[in-house]
C-alpha cells in the first residue's frame, strides 16, 4: 500500500523531518501532528511519502516529495491537509478524489464537506468527536466522516524537576487564538496580588513563517504586538511580567512543563478548539490543563479531579478558577497524575496509527461518532439530515 501524505499548501519551510518527530525541531500542532502520522505509518510497514510545500527536507526515514511533483497516480490513498481542496478541486487533480480523504484540523462551513463528497472525495477526518458534530446535519455524516485523534511528541512524560509558581501559557501568539484572552486573564490575577509567575510559550514564525511581519518583541505580528501587547506590558508592574519563551522544540518545552505549577492553552470562547496537542502534551507530562469548557478541549482536557474548565463566559471565571487551583494544590497535583493515565489511554500512538490503518482498509475505526443529542441543535441536525434540508443547505452555504 502506497500512501501520500500531504502538508498545507502553504508551511513554515522545513528543514529536517525527523526532527519534528524526536523533538528538536518547533512546530505548530496541526504540522507535528501530518508529520508524525507520516513517521507512524512507515513504522508500521507502509509505503509512505510526504508532500511538503517549501523545498524537500532531509529525512532519514519518510520519503519526501514536493506538492508540485506529485502524481497522484502512484499512489493507493491521499491524506491530504483541508487546505488541499477549494470547493471545486483538489491540488492533486480530481481523478484522485475516490482515493482522497481529507484531514481537516479547523472548523470550515458545510459548503466545503458538502462539495468534497458531492465531487466524489473518499472520507473526511477529523481530530474530535465535537468537529465532527458540527457538520451532522449533512448527508453522509455517519459513512464518510470518521473521527480520529491526533497524535502528540513522545518526548512529553513526566520527569522529577524543581516546580516553580509558574503558569505556562502554550499557543499562539495572534489576536483570534486566545491570547487577548490570556492577557486579560492575567491582568485579572495580578489585581489579586497573585503569588504566581507567568511563562509563554509561542511564536508567529511557527504558523507563518517568513510571510509574518513581526514586531520589535520578535514574538507577535507587528500590528498585533504595538497596538496590543506592549500597551499590555507597560501596564504591568515589573513583579508581574511575563517570560516570554519563544517557540520552543519539544525537548525545551518539555523541560519548561515539567518545572510550571499548571498549563493554560487557548481560552477563547470565540476561538474553539477542534483539539489542543499542547494540552496533550502537558498532561503527559501530569500538569493540570485551565482552559474553557468549550470545543474540542473538553475532549482533550482532563478535569474530574480538579475542574480546570471553566463553564462560564467570563475572564473572572477562568482567573477564579485558576485562584482556586492555587489553594488546592493537592488536587490539581492529582489532576495532573490522573490526566495522564487519560492520555496515554486515550492518545496512545499505536491506536492512532491502527485507526488509520482501518480507516484505510475499509475497516472501523476505534472513536465512534456522537449518536446521542446534547443540544437543540444536534436534534435539528439530524432532522435536517432525515429530511434532506441540510444538503440544500450545504450546497448554499
Amino acid at each position: 500500500m502506497r500512501i501520500l501524505i500531504a502538508l498545507p499548501t502553504v508551511h513554515p519551510e522545513l528543514t529536517a523531518v525527523n526532527g519534528i518527530v524526536d523533538g528538536t525541531i518547533p512546530c505548530s500542532g496541526t504540522i507535528g501532528s501530518i508529520v508524525r502520522l507520516a513517521s507512524l505509518l512507515t513504522s508500521s510497514g507502509v509505503d509512505v511519502s510526504l508532500s511538503v510545500a517549501s523545498e524537500v527536507p532531509h529525512s532519514d526515514t519518510i520519503v519526501c516529495i514536493q506538492h508540485k511533483q506529485v502524481d497522484a497516480t502512484q499512489y493507493d490513498h491521499l491524506i491530504v491537509h483541508q487546505s488541499h481542496w477549494n470547493n471545486t478541486s483538489i491540488t492533486f487533480g480530481n481523478q484522485a478524489l475516490a482515493k482522497t480523504v481529507l484531514w481537516l484540523q479547523n472548523q470550515t462551513s458545510w459548503n466545503f464537506i458538502h462539495s468534497f463528497l458531492q465531487k466524489g472525495g473518499a472520507k473526511i477526518v477529523v481530530p474530535s468527536m465535537y468537529h465532527a458534530n458540527i457538520y451532522r446535519a449533512l448527508k453522509g455524516w455517519q459513512d464518510k466522516i470518521a473521527v480520529i485523534y491526533n497524535s502528540y511528541c513522545s518526548v512529553f512524560s513526566p520527569v522529577e524537576a524543581q516546580t516553580q509558581r509558574k503558569l505556562l501559557f502554550i499557543g499562539a501568539i495572534t489576536p483570534t487564538k486566545g491570547f487577548t484572552e490570556v492577557m486579560q486573564v492575567w491582568s485579572y490575577l495580578v489585581r489579586q496580588k497573585v503569588d504566581l509567575r507567568l511563562a509563554i510559550a509561542g511564536n508567529i514564525g511557527i504558523h507563518r513563517g517568513s510571510a509574518a511581519v513581526v514586531g520589535p518583541l520578535g514574538i507577535a505580528e507587528l500590528n498585533f504586538e504595538t497596538e496590543k501587547i506592549q500597551p499590555w506590558l507597560n501596564a504591568l508592574s515589573e513583579s508581574y511580567q511575563p517570560q516570554f519563551l519563544g517557540a520552543l522544540p519539544p525537548i525545551q518545552l518539555h523541560e519548561e512543563i515539567a518545572q510550571s505549577w499548571a498549563v493554560m492553552v487557548n481560552p477563547s470562547w470565540n476561538s474553539l478548539e477542534t483539539f489542543c496537542v499542547a494540552a496533550v502534551e502537558a498532561q503527559a507530562c501530569e500538569r493540570t490543563v485551565f482552559s474553557v469548557a468549550a470545543g474540542g478541549l473538553k475532549e482533550t482536557v482532563y478535569a474530574k479531579v480538579f475542574g480546570s474548565l471553566t463553564s462560564q463566559r467570563s475572564i473572572e471565571s477562568l482567573g477564579d478558577c485558576i485562584l482556586n487551583g492555587l489553594s488546592n494544590i493537592d488536587a490539581v497535583e492529582q489532576n495532573g497524575r490522573s490526566a495522564r493515565e487519560y492520555v496515554s489511554k486515550r492518545f496512545n500512538q499505536q491506536t492512532i496509527c491502527q485507526d488509520w490503518l482501518n480507516l484505510l482498509t475499509g475497516k472501523k475505526v476505534e472513536q465512534r461518532l456522537p449518536n446521542h443529542w446534547s443540544s437543540s441543535r444536534d436534534f435539528l441536525c439530524d432532522l435536517m439530515r432525515w429530511s434532506r434540508a441540510g444538503e440544500i443547505v450545504g450546497r448554499i452555504r
